[in-house]
């Protein structure tokens, strides 16, 4: 690993901290920004600083990467903040939110306005305690062999896996069918939880009967576990965001979006259940089900 590179990360939600204190533990010369000063205080250490403007941030930095709630906090991060116009010559701009595929398109455009600027749309899957212990997985598209590696170190960094999918935009349209296949694992757990308890059955020996077997992967396993200790309130991927990647898989469907019926639903229910959920984890939509979201 080239522990020379310089890493800046624009964005210290609950993964984009994760990954700025991985890139930091690693080695690599880390800084990072918030748009909530608050949000930043306390990351400071070692290897990793904090910038207090986007411009500061990214000026030295050979990677570049944005990780935010969505295409147009990206895009005013990287125009209105000049975090784009700040970047050096040579340097590579990561592209690491979930922002559709018509945001993916945005971005790029908005790159090619430094053509001397690398570009990778490259989205990650993983918890929050993957991105803790720089275990995520990363599904990169874009000019492997111009970007690549320069990235490279960031990557082994951050993530147990790296996937190089093709070009621009292949990252991001293989992320929302992962993000799809979460939602429709989640609301699956959350209904057969609800069925366990108009059964009156145990869920944690449901659980115990079902972990481990070819029915249901670890992730959902762990999710139930959450649901059955009451711990839905501690966010590892909140059901906003949740809701909003599957507004983007509907969305990227176009006129196939008729054929998905089941994340059609998913949309209305969760829609639904936001206003009063949206901050915790994914599994609080057992909660807003039991509460009396409409189905």
């Amino acid at each position: 690993m080239d522990l020379s590179a310089k890493v800046s990360i624009l964005g210290l939600g609950i993964m984009g901290a994760a990954m700025a204190r991985s890139a930091a533990r690693g080695g690599l010369d880390t800084t990072a920004w918030d748009r909530s000063p608050g949000r930043a205080s306390g990351l400071a250490s070692g290897n990793l600083r904090i910038a207090p403007l986007v411009r500061d941030a990214v000026q030295d930095a050979d990677v570049v990467v944005t990780m935010v709630s969505n295409a147009d906090a990206v895009l005013s991060i990287m125009t209105e903040r000049e975090g784009l116009a700040a970047m050096k010559p040579g340097a590579v701009w990561i592209q690491m939110s979930t922002i559709g595929v018509e945001g993916t398109e945005r971005a790029w455009r908005l790159a090619g306005t430094r053509p001397e600027i690398g570009f990778l749309d490259a989205p990650v899957s993983g918890s929050k305690a993957a991105a803790e212990q720089g275990k995520l997985v990363i599904l990169a598209s874009g000019d492997q062999g111009r970007a690549g590696a320069t990235a490279q170190p960031f990557f082994d960094a951050i993530a147990a896996q790296t996937h190089w999918l093709g070009d621009v935009g292949q990252g991001t349209r293989m992320k929302l069918l992962f993000n799809a296949w979460i939602a429709v694992l989640m609301e699956g757990v959350a209904e057969v939880s609800i069925l366990g308890d108009a059964l009156g059955i145990d869920l944690g020996r449901f659980t115990s009967l079902v972990s481990g077997g070819p029915l249901v992967p670890a992730w959902a396993v762990a999710k139930l576990q959450k649901i059955k200790e009451g711990r839905t309130a501690e966010t590892e991927f909140p059901l906003r965001w949740a809701h909003k990647d599957v507004q983007l898989a509907l969305a990227a469907a176009g006129e196939e979006r008729a054929r998905l019926p089941i994340l059609s639903k998913i949309d209305a229910i969760w829609a639904e259940a936001e206003p009063g959920f949206g901050a915790d984890d994914l599994s609080a939509i057992y909660l807003a089900l039991s509460n009396g979201v409409k189905r």
